[in-house]
C-alpha cells in the first residue's frame, strides 16, 4: 500500500511525539485505527438501515458452525 504524507507536517516528529520509534510503525498504527473506525461505521450504518441480524440468531448460527454448546 502506498500513501502520501502531508508535506506541510513533520511526520517524523509526530511519530516520535506519539512514542513510536519509526515513521512506519506510526503510519501502520494510523492505518489500523482508520480500518477499525471504518468497520465500526459500517456496523452503525447497517444498524440504521435495518440490515442486521438479531444477536440470538447470530449466536445460534455461530455456535452451530463452530460446534459450541447451545446457550443455556
Amino acid at each position: 500500500m502506498q500513501i502520501e504524507l502531508p508535506k506541510d507536517r513533520d511526520v517524523k516528529a509526530q511519530a516520535i511525539a506519539a512514542g513510536f520509534s519509526t515513521v512506519e510503525d506510526y503510519v501502520a498504527t494510523l492505518i489500523d485505527r482508520d480500518a477499525e473506525r471504518i468497520a465500526i461505521q459500517e456496523g452503525i450504518d447497517a444498524m440504521r438501515t435495518g440490515d442486521m441480524q438479531p444477536f440470538e440468531e447470530f449466536d445460534a448460527e455461530l455456535r452451530e458452525e463452530f460446534g459450541f454448546a447451545p446457550r443455556a
